[in-house]
């Protein structure tokens, strides 16, 4: 059974592997979280690992905001199920902008194929972060 979908944050990404750089998959995205920052503008992103079976694997990714700062580190994964593909970032070593735990679950996607070397993708981000950003927000007033 489904259960509702409490979030602080959606978006949309296409991931397209690189065609000049291996094992590299370039991204572009909005949010509700970029677009309230800057309106219409599309933001960027990296990952690096192995692309040789196409997106199914495990990345590390970076992304960039609307004012083209760092934003974050993931650890990423892409489960391909029949033509479609599962996604997950979990906390990066690197990077505690979240206040995370390790290995933290923070963003969830669901995708689909829209070309041999492209997807494109809804995330949103899971229940946990979702409530511990609206307590942080709460607590600033």
């Amino acid at each position: 059974m489904l259960k509702p979908l409490t979030t602080m944050l959606i978006g949309s990404v296409q991931y397209t592997i690189s065609d000049t750089e291996k094992d590299v998959v370039d991204a572009i995205y909005v949010s509700q979280g970029s677009m309230a920052a800057k309106p219409g503008k599309i933001c960027r992103g990296r990952a690096v690992g192995d692309t040789s079976n196409g997106f199914a694997g495990s990345y590390v990714i970076q992304y960039f905001d609307a004012f083209d700062e760092l934003a974050g580190t993931y650890n990423w994964h892409i489960e391909a199920v029949g033509d479609a593909y599962r996604l997950t970032w979990r906390t990066h070593p690197d990077d505690s902008r979240l206040s995370s735990t390790p290995d933290e679950l923070l963003y969830e996607g669901i995708g689909f194929p829209n070309s041999d070397r492209s997807i494109c993708v809804a995330y949103w981000f899971t229940q946990g972060l979702s409530e511990r950003m609206m307590a942080r927000m709460a607590a600033q007033g």
